[in-house]
């Protein structure tokens, strides 16, 4: 047999390319392995995450609700508590709810409206409540002249209004009409004009009247005569329908009038002598008060009306109310004076 017939042999693969392939597939199933590693362990991570930042944000959505309705109920019991009277009686309670010590349960507290029957306001003591000074002069003064429109005597003299409002108008027009203080002695003129001078601006009726309240209610005139004294004197009181229209100045004349003129001495002395000491002691006050003041434009001297009024009290005041606060006053303004 020829050689040359023979069928030539397959040659064997090489080697080399066995092993080229072999280390691709083995990379290949690597990257594989590690792939499906990875997204099984990022697939099982991912859920919590998501989860727990959903709760969170519930939870903060939840917290920021409830502080709205706590802060809606509030203001609601707020205005609440502004326009309901009841509610101001007592505090509004914003405390926050506390947790319940048996049963680990949060007590909630009622803010939008008050009880049904709130406490009662405190009861303040008297000395406590601020009383204006002119408040009790006034109220005597009005006790005074509503104890006057009661009385039988008054009816006989047919008032046309309120006895109040009667002699209220009455001062003014005296005050308006003062009597000579300056030369009364000048002429005899003067010295009778000034002893009728009450006559002659007040009216016959008027006097009768005078001389009836003077008589029947006596005991009243000292507390009477302290009031108007104490409202006149006062700026405070200067608004009081008893003294706002009473001319100080005026005022003063009389005063003058019945310390240093015969018409005014005369006058006094016909009337009793605690009235006649009462109104006297008030006059030497005006002039005291327009010497402090520097208007005691008539140059009235007070050493001797004030140490006779001291030796006619001492003698026949006993039975005034107030001689102890009299012959006080008296004798301070007499070491002053003397």
């Amino acid at each position: 047999m020829d050689l040359s017939e023979e069928k030539p042999e397959r040659p064997n693969p090489t080697p080399q390319k066995k092993f080229s392939v072999l280390p691709a597939i083995l990379i290949i199933l690597l990257l594989l392995a590690i792939g499906g590693i990875l997204f099984f362990f990022n697939s099982s991570s991912i859920p919590p995450l998501v989860i727990s930042e959903q709760e969170q944000t519930e939870e903060g959505h939840t917290a920021i609700d409830r502080e709205q309705k706590f802060d809606t109920e509030k203001s609601a019991s707020l205005d609440l508590k502004s326009t309901d009277p009841a509610a101001k009686h007592f505090p509004l309670d914003t405390r926050e709810p506390q947790a319940d010590e048996d049963n680990g349960e949060e007590q909630k507290y009622d803010i939008s409206a008050p009880s049904e029957e709130p406490p009662p306001p405190p009861v303040l003591p008297e000395d406590s409540v601020e009383v204006s000074v002119c408040t009790q002069p006034e109220q005597r003064l009005r006790a005074f002249y509503a104890h006057l429109d009661t009385q039988p005597y008054m009816k006989a003299y047919h008032l046309s209004t309120s006895s109040q409002d009667h002699f209220i108008a009455l001062i003014k027009k005296l005050l308006d009409n003062p009597p000579e203080v300056s030369r009364e002695s000048d002429d005899l003129y003067t010295i009778l004009k000034n002893t009728a001078h009450f006559f002659r601006i007040s009216g016959k009726d008027n006097i009768f009247m005078l001389q009836g309240i003077l008589n029947s209610e006596k005991d009243q005139l000292e507390q009477i005569l302290a009031d108007y004294y104490l409202l006149v004197t006062i700026p405070e009181c200067s608004s009081s329908p008893y003294t706002d229209t009473i001319n100080r100045d005026a005022l003063y004349e009389y005063a003058c009038f019945f310390l240093n003129t015969m018409g005014g001495r005369l006058y006094l002395f016909r009337r009793d002598s605690l009235s006649r000491m009462t109104v006297t002691y008030y006059a030497i006050l005006l002039v005291e008060l327009a010497n402090t003041q520097q208007n005691n434009r008539h140059g009235i001297a007070l050493t001797t009306g004030v140490n006779m009024l001291i030796s006619e009290m001492e003698r026949g005041g006993s039975s005034l109310k107030g001689i102890e606060e009299y012959l006080d006053k008296l004798y301070d303004l007499k070491e002053k004076y003397q």
